[in-house]
């Protein structure tokens, strides 16, 4: 069984992100395109946001970890959010299934891990 992250709260439609089969989605690319000197395959997090449709009150989003506290994100922050999926070919299991990077790479050393749902509030 491989982790799925459900996207809940102020949406319209509930999602669930599957980042196993993302190898083949033809929105990746390589994180460093993105964020210099950091290796993997990442995809953007707001193609997910906008399927699920936020409703107009939603003003942030809450990562909930596995380990840890939850960080919130302003939905601005999280729509231009990079998740990485795949570091030398393979999934990433430690800390995974993604590791959640802000656009400016300013959490660079301490990705966001352990990432178990994604909830839209207010």
């Amino acid at each position: 069984m491989h982790p799925v992250i459900p996207v809940t709260g102020l949406v319209t439609w509930r999602i669930t992100l599957d980042p196993s089969i993302w190898i083949i989605d033809d929105r990746k690319f390589p994180l460093s395109d993105r964020i210099p000197g950091e290796e993997g395959l990442a995809v953007e997090l707001s193609a997910f946001l906008k399927n699920s449709e936020p409703l107009p009150e939603a003003t942030k989003v809450i990562v909930h970890r596995s380990t840890g506290d939850p960080v919130t994100l302003s939905l601005e922050e999280a729509m231009r959010a990079l998740m990485c999926f795949a570091k030398d070919g393979k999934p990433i299991r430690e800390g995974g299934p993604v590791l959640l990077y802000l656009a400016d790479g300013s959490n660079r050393h301490a990705p966001i891990d352990g990432i178990t749902k994604l909830e839209l509030a207010e």
